[in-house]
């Protein structure tokens, strides 16, 4: 049976022939005009992903802008402690930044120009290059910030080391660890050093040790610092390249002074060797006579050095500031030790 087509009808057959392919004027198949209409399905979703396969890199201060956020640069305070009571006053918090979410925030990023399945497409394309180029970007952050390199210069320095081989693929597993410090201590120490070690043993770092000389006979030991901020007078941020088993929160080398240390109701000096080591206490004389309490008698303190340790000739001026000298305060925080 041979079905007549209205002057519409067959119009339409014409262009759907044409677009399908097939004869101008034939009656379109059903089944060849799903397998055309796959087909064509197929050859757009590879165009799409040749689109996007073909986005060109970002420019080099748009990878160092993600950089900055995975490193929580320019993030409101509340998405970082969104409770007050999560850190009290005189209180550290660490923590791991969760890798899932830097993933999101870069990911909606580049999606800020449109929603479209073409851009979908392109952002899931090219989330991966872009991970990885912040992750290189990542140590360079902080010297961009304290000018000390251009956002070009750090950009041509990854190039080189990328070039060289020198970027390794598992950088990106590398946690990013932290901790947020709330205290008088920031606002007090505003030059505070923050150190972090790979070990807390303390065969491997002594409790005294100089921590520049540690880093130069033992760069194994050395996390990564890759930001150190104050977020007001007395929060601290600090930001390292995988996770410290061992963390110094120390005074500015400019705190060297001279002290007393309490010792119930009176003061104390320690005794020290020629090797600056502690090798005992004496009670700090006070002079009875002074209108002003308070007031220690040198004269008597180095006298009661001298009976405590007697040295070849009696104590001058050097020896007895050797006993008052009081270092730079230490703070250590260890994964498997108490802090002392």
């Amino acid at each position: 049976m041979t079905t007549q087509l209205s002057s519409g009808a067959r119009l339409l057959a014409e262009r759907l022939g044409t677009l399908l392919g097939g004869p101008p004027t034939a009656t379109p198949d059903p089944q060849a005009r799903r397998r055309a209409l796959a087909a064509r399905a197929t050859t757009t979703a590879e165009t799409t992903t040749a689109t996007a396969t073909a986005v060109p890199p970002l420019p080099a201060y748009v990878e160092h802008l993600l950089a900055r956020w995975s490193l929580l640069h320019d993030l409101p305070f509340r998405y970082l402690v969104p409770d007050a009571r999560l850190l009290p006053a005189e209180s550290i918090r660490f923590f791991r930044l969760d890798t899932g979410w830097l993933e999101q925030l870069r990911a909606g990023a580049l999606a800020v120009g449109g929603d479209g399945s073409r851009e979908r497409t392109a952002t899931r394309t090219l989330l991966p290059q872009v991970s990885t180029a912040v992750t290189e970007q990542l140590p360079l952050v902080r010297e961009v910030q304290r000018t000390r390199m251009s956002i070009p210069v750090a950009a041509d320095l990854i190039t080189e080391a990328r070039l060289a081989g020198e970027l390794s693929a598992t950088e990106g597993a590398v946690p990013v660890t932290g901790f947020l410090l709330r205290s008088a201590l920031v606002s007090g120490w505003p030059g505070m050093e923050v150190r972090a070690w790979a070990s807390d043993s303390p065969a491997d770092v002594p409790s005294g040790v100089d921590p520049d000389v540690l880093a130069r006979n033992r760069p194994d030991l050395v996390v990564e610092l890759l930001r150190l901020e104050r977020l007001s007078p007395s929060v601290l941020i600090a930001l390292f390249r995988g996770a410290p088993r061992l963390v110094w929160l120390e005074e500015p080398p400019q705190s060297v002074q001279f002290g007393l240390e309490a010792a119930g109701s009176g003061w104390q000096v320690p005794i020290r060797d020629g090797a600056g080591r502690d090798v005992g206490m004496v009670a700090v004389p006070m002079r009875s006579a002074s209108p002003v309490p308070g007031v220690v008698d040198v004269a008597g303190l180095a006298r009661a050095l001298d009976q405590a340790r007697p040295l070849p000739r009696a104590r001058g001026g050097a020896a007895v500031a050797l006993s008052l000298l009081q270092a730079p305060s230490r703070q250590r925080f260890g994964a498997s030790t108490p802090p002392s």
